[in-house]
Order: structure tokens, then C-alpha cells, then sequence
């Protein structure tokens, strides 16, 4: 298995800011970038949309390529424990 070195690369991406956006808050948060279940490298980072409801905003996304989700109110709580 290749685990990421502690001189982990992090990134900044923009997430809904909370569940309930309403299509315009949004925050920038950093992040190691490496799975927190595995280890491995997350994915590559595109523009994407959250919708709440009829109401969508342009995020960054990923798909990690170990196949474990990020889910972003668990991305927002990682933000929070590195601050």
C-alpha cells in the first residue's frame, strides 16, 4: 500500500458552506490532500454543482480514486480540526 508521506500535500477548494446554500454560501476550506479512511491521494479537482433544492451552486468536486466518498460535511469538519 501507498500511504502519503506526513509532508502531505494540501489544497484549498471551494464547498457549500453548509447543507442549506440556498445557491450562494459557499467557503473556501484546506485540506490534506489524502483519503481519511485510506491514506491514498485524493482525486483531481473540477467545478461541479450542489444543488439545494431548486437552487444550485458551482463548487469544486472529486472522485478519489480509491473509490471512498468525501462527503463535504465531513470535508468541513476536517477544515475545522486543522485550524
Amino acid at each position: 500500500m501507498n500511504v502519503v508521506s506526513e509532508a502531505t500535500l494540501r489544497k484549498t477548494v471551494t464547498i457549500p458552506a453548509c447543507e442549506n446554500h440556498e445557491g450562494i454560501y459557499s467557503v473556501d476550506v484546506e485540506i490534506d490532500w489524502i483519503c481519511p479512511v485510506c491514506g491514498q491521494p485524493r482525486g483531481e479537482v473540477k467545478k461541479g454543482l450542489s444543488y439545494d433544492g431548486s437552487l444550485r451552486l458551482v463548487v469544486d468536486t472529486w472522485q478519489n480514486p480509491c473509490g471512498h466518498i468525501d462527503k463535504y460535511a465531513d470535508v468541513r469538519r476536517e477544515a475545522q480540526k486543522k485550524q
